[in-house]
C-alpha cells in the first residue's frame, strides 16, 4: 500500500513540476514578446538606431519560438504519457 502512495506521489510531482516549468517558460517567452515593442531604440548612439529593428525582430522570434517549442514539448508528453497508460493497462 505504501509503494502505492509513493507511486502516486511521485506522479503528482511529475505533473506539478511540469505544469510549473512550462507556464514559466511561458512567462519568460511572453516577456521576450513584450521587450520586442517596448520604448525607443535601446542603443540610439550606436550606429543611428540601424540595429534596432534586429534586436526587435530577434527578440519577438525568440518570444515566438520558446511559445511554439513548450507548445510543441506539452503536446507531445501529454500524448507520450496517454500512449504509455494504454500500452501498460492491456
Amino acid at each position: 500500500m505504501q509503494r502505492k502512495q509513493v507511486s502516486v506521489l511521485m506522479v503528482i510531482g511529475k505533473i506539478a513540476m511540469r505544469i510549473l516549468v512550462t507556464g514559466l517558460v511561458l512567462i519568460f517567452g511572453f516577456w521576450l514578446i513584450m521587450a520586442s515593442n517596448m520604448g525607443p531604440a535601446y542603443l540610439p548612439e550606436v550606429c543611428d538606431s540601424c540595429l534596432d529593428m534586429w534586436i526587435r525582430m530577434t527578440l519577438l522570434a525568440a518570444g515566438l519560438l520558446i511559445w511554439l517549442t513548450t507548445i510543441i514539448w506539452l503536446v507531445w508528453t501529454v500524448l507520450s504519457t496517454t500512449y504509455q497508460l494504454f500500452k501498460h493497462s492491456k
